[in-house]
């Protein structure tokens, strides 16, 4: 029997985190459609803080200048991990887990975030729940609707 897809995919008209946006679980894993390129370094680490309090275990970013983002949100767990350690695992050895899509097509970023974004295993429990928000295209959040339905989910 296949596993339930629990997803969602938000469209928005700026990188703000969606604050009405309920997560149904502890954790989850998250996919960003953007393009960053003329974002700031402020407006990309705010973001990825609002997503790492709401409980992000695994950070893909997809889109022009998507590895800048995915660097920020690395060094804010770096950051974290020598500080607070409020995004630290129950394992000495669990962190978020984070990788950009910079040479993949949409379908390929979102089949990737679908079926190989496994979070380290104290970070597994309690977060099947995949959220896709897609920045300023819509056509980009009805292209990952439409992969994310058709994806076989893994983890």
């Amino acid at each position: 029997m296949e596993q339930e897809k629990r997803f969602a995919v938000v469209q928005v008209p700026e990188l703000s985190w969606p604050l009405a946006l309920e997560i149904p679980s502890k954790r989850f894993r998250l996919f960003v459609a953007a393009n960053a390129v003329d974002t700031s370094t402020e407006t990309l680490s705010d973001f990825a803080l609002a997503a790492l309090n709401q409980g992000v275990v695994y950070f893909c970013s997809w889109g022009p200048d998507c590895e800048r983002f995915h660097d920020i949100v690395d060094e804010l767990v770096a950051v974290d991990d020598i500080g607070a350690r409020k995004f630290a695992g129950p394992n000495n050895s669990d962190t978020v887990m984070t990788t950009w899509h910079t040479s993949d097509s949409l379908e390929d970023a979102i089949d990737f975030f679908a079926t190989l974004a496994v979070p380290t295993d104290g970070f597994a429990p309690d977060s099947d729940f995949r959220l896709v928000i897609c920045v300023s295209n819509e056509q980009w959040a009805v292209r990952a609707n439409k992969s994310l339905q058709s994806a076989k989910f893994f983890g």
